[in-house]
Formats: structure tokens, sequence, C-alpha cells
């Protein structure tokens, strides 16, 4: 059977102009662990941590808490469980194997995730996903109610969890009286400094494998539930048409949006402020505190952000013209990685070797310059092909001799 890609007709533009979006929050977020040492400061006692320096840094970081830090990689997970539903559906109407195609499109996700993760970045969400993607299987004929009411349970379990694991953690660190404790954590971030800074490719490679990987793999008993619950708002979303009919549901979306600016909001404001240590409580209780609170309030404002796109994008003036964002998202998949490399050549020891030495600021208009870029080359691809060259990879994977490219 001759499967073509989905015409533009087919696809929901609003879908890929909210991708988009999501790939330049999630730049704006990753940045902070690209250019400086974020894995091995977590292992620094709260007490001891130095905020930003300078009142741009310092207002930079804050807005970065409260707009951007924990939404877009909820914003992400959210299209991926509504992605997963649109893709069954369209299989099952056309009498594919919709589960075994399925499976195989969340292999090579695991393969290339684990590519990326090892060899690229050790931020990588893609292994994630993949690894939530197949539990996803299990709840494609459940009721929307079971839906919602799992995706609940999952999110608030993990910021309870979380949460508490961090407090934990935080006060322990802190109550350490041993010098040599502290000695050895700021030692673990000077040393991820030097070999960020001016290692080799083999030399990051082989410090990333040992010292940042591991974090990785053990997290995931903590990050795979937290993404499933994303993923379950999604597959929520598409089991009740809401995003296939926006017009015939604009009542629930805006209901939606409201309840979500003002509770997403006002968790979102309170996590900034303890993020930045703005209320007289010890370093150690708020940075575990926050850590909890924005595994809750991420996905709140993130679900602002997406009724908001969701209720503009009904005038086709808005989606005209913020077609060049969906350019971008209709390659996710090849710019997400393509961030990754491109940071890589900035930052680390084989490229312009800037690793430590940008600040909050600086980070920022990096992230704007490289999204840009990723506009203009978005566009130009396009323009001249109907799939980028990673989703061109996936789909052929998928389908195999189902189809012909």
């Amino acid at each position: 059977m001759n499967i073509r890609s989905t015409t533009n007709q087919e696809r929901l533009i609003t879908l890929d102009i909210i991708r988009g979006f999501a790939l330049l929050g999630i730049l704006f977020a990753n940045m902070a662990t690209f250019k400086s040492p974020t894995f091995q400061s977590q292992s620094i006692p709260s007490e001891l941590a130095t905020l930003p320096t300078g009142i741009l840094n310092q207002w930079s970081q804050f807005a970065l808490d409260l707009f951007v830090d924990g939404k877009f990689y909820p914003m992400f997970s959210f299209l991926f469980g509504l992605g997963f539903y649109l893709f069954y559906e369209r299989l099952q109407e056309k009498g594919l194997a919709s589960s075994k195609m399925y499976q195989r499109r969340m292999v090579f996700l695991l393969v290339i995730g684990f590519i990326h993760l090892v060899f690229i970045w050790s931020g990588d969400i893609l292994f994630t996903y993949a690894l939530a993607g197949f539990l996803l299987l299990l709840f494609i004929h459940r009721t929307p109610k079971t839906i919602m009411i799992w995706a609940l349970g999952l999110l608030i379990t993990s910021s309870i969890v979380m949460g508490f694991l961090s407090l934990v953690s935080n006060f322990i660190m802190v109550m350490q009286q041993d010098d040599s404790f502290k000695e050895q954590a700021h030692a673990a971030v000077a040393n991820a400094q030097a070999v960020y800074s001016s290692g080799t490719y083999i030399e990051i490679l082989n410090f990333r494998l040992s010292d940042e990987v591991p974090i990785v793999v053990s997290n995931l008993i903590l990050s795979v539930p937290n993404v499933l619950g994303l993923f379950l708002i999604g597959l929520y979303v598409g089991k009740k048409g809401w995003i296939q009919n926006p017009a015939q549901y604009q009542a629930a979306w805006k209901k939606l949006f409201f309840i979500s600016l003002i509770s997403g909001g006002l968790l979102s404001i309170l996590f900034a402020c303890l993020n930045n240590g703005l209320f007289p409580i010890p370093a150690w209780f708020s940075a575990g505190a926050a850590s909890g609170l924005n595994i809750a309030a991420g996905p709140l404002f993130m679900l602002f952000y997406v009724t908001g796109a969701v209720l503009l994008c009904q005038r086709k003036a808005i989606i005209s013209f913020f077609k060049p964002i969906a350019f971008v998202g209709q390659m996710a998949l090849t710019n997400y990685l393509l961030q990754s490399i491109i940071c890589s050549l900035i930052f680390y020891g084989f490229g312009l070797q800037l690793y430590g030495t940008i600040d909050t600021v600086t980070g920022l208009l990096i992230t704007v310059v490289i999204y840009i870029g990723q506009i203009m080359l978005s566009w130009f691809w396009m323009g001249n092909y109907s799939q980028g060259p990673m989703e061109k990879l996936w789909r052929h994977w998928t389908y195999q001799k189902a189809t012909k490219l």
C-alpha cells in the first residue's frame, strides 16, 4: 500500500505552530545546561550556591523561571501524546497495523535518543520519551475519564515524590559538616568546566559516559512516570476531539485558558520567587520546595500557552503570520537534534570553547540567534521538501515496505 506523507491540508497547522514555539522554549531552557555545568552544580549545597550577578542577569533568570523553566518540555510532551492519538487513528482509518507501526516508531526514537544522549548531549529527552511512549499503548482504548485520572495521578505523585526527594537531598547536603564533601562538590563542577571548555570530543565523551549518563539513566524511574502523565493529557485532548474541532469546543478552550492562567501563573510566580531566594527562608528548603512545585506549575502554565495558541489560531491571519514557526514545528525532531549539535560546537572544547564564559543574558541572545537560523533553514527546507531529513528517515523506518518514499 502506498502511504503518502500528511499533506499541508491534512496537517493541523496549529499543532505545528505550537510545536515550533515549544522548540524555542526548550532551547531557552536548555541553554543553561549547554553553557555551564548544571549537572554537577546540583551537588553543591543550596546554602553555598550563587545566584546570577548583575541586575539584567537576575531579572533574566527570574523571567526564565517564571515563563520558561518546566513549561516547554511539558508542551512537547503534551504534543507527543496528542500526536500519538492522531497517528494511531490515521492508521486505523487506513486499516493498517496501528500498534505494530507505532512500536516501530518508538524503536526508532529510542535508538536516536540513545545516540543523542551518549554521543551528543546528556540532557536528551528523546530516550525518555520513547520509553514512556511504549506505555501509551496501554491507554489508547481507555475512556477519556480514565486517561485523565491516570494523568493527574502520575503528575501529582511525581510532584510530591520529586519535591520530597529534593528537600531531603538538600537538607542532607547542608547538614553535611565534612568540608571534604563540599570540596568534592566544587571539584566536580571545576572538573566539568575544564573538560567541556577545553577537552577533545573523546575526552568529553568519556566524561559524559562516566559522570552524566549514569545520572540520567538512574533518574528514569522518576522521569518516565512524569512524562507519561503529560502524554496522557495530550491523549485526553485528542480523544475528546478538542484540537480537531476547536471552534466546536471553544467554550472548553476558553475555560481551560483562564483556569490554567490563574493556577499556573500563581504557582509559577511562587516557583520563581522560591528558586531565586526571594523569601526569607533557608535556601535548602526554598530550592527543594521549588523543585517539587514546578512539576505542577509547569504543566498548568503550559496549558495556558497551548490554549492561548489554539484560540488565536482560529484566525487565518494569525496562522499566516506564524507560518514560519510552523515550518520549524514540522521539522521538530531535526531541529531538536540540530540545537544540540550547534550548541556543542559553540560551547565545547572542540568548538568555540565558550563553555562557562557566557552569562544569562548572553545565553538568551545566543538562543534567539540560533532559533532565527532554524526558522530560515526550516522555511527553505519545507519549501523544497515535504519533510525534514530526520522525519523522512523516521517515516521510512516506521512504514518500510508499506510505503514508497
